[in-house]
């Protein structure tokens, strides 16, 4: 389970708590496109709830919805650098 999550509703893209049969808080990089921090894996009290919770709005996300989301994020995010390298600096 290393997937990258977005918040759809506020944009967060960095802290998370992932609730599965087990609960983690994650922290990840958007600029490295990876969790960077995480919590020792605790036992779930709701072991058949799977969703995402931002830590910032306190959205409760299906786990599928946030991974998809994080997964585009990412892509666009490396065509847009892969785009800034490719541009040439013409300077007169």
């Amino acid at each position: 389970m290393n997937a990258f999550f977005v918040c759809p509703k506020c944009g967060n893209d960095k802290d998370f708590n992932i609730f599965t049969s087990n609960f983690q808080a994650i922290k990840q990089s958007p600029e490295l496109g990876r969790r960077v921090d995480e919590s020792d894996v605790l036992p779930s009290l709701r072991q058949n709830d799977t969703y995402i919770e931002c830590k910032c709005c306190f959205q409760r996300i299906e786990y599928d919805s946030a991974a998809s989301t994080g997964k585009r994020y990412i892509q666009m995010t490396q065509k847009l650098l892969k785009a800034k390298r490719v541009v040439p600096n013409v300077m007169s």
